[in-house]
């Protein structure tokens, strides 16, 4: 991508986790690595789903990329 500043989101559902390195979320088991990889420590059944990463700029369209957590392999 290019012509500017690059601004990643990460968000489950309509619940937006993170925008660019601000954390919006309040679940403290929540966090950015290396500024855009998201990890979630000590998973729970309840975090099965679809997380999405979005990235924008202001020239190129999004791209949108999806991560599925499986609830059967979490223990």
């Amino acid at each position: 991508m290019s012509g500017g500043t690059l601004v990643l989101l990460w968000r489950r559902g309509s619940n937006v986790l993170t925008a660019s390195q601000l954390m919006v979320t309040r679940d403290e088991r929540i966090r950015l690595v290396n500024g855009y990889n998201l990890e979630i420590s000590e998973l729970e059944p309840q975090d099965a789903g679809d997380y999405v990463c979005q990235i924008s700029d202001k020239v190129n369209k999004d791209q949108v990329h999806t991560v599925e957590i499986l609830g059967s392999r979490i223990h």
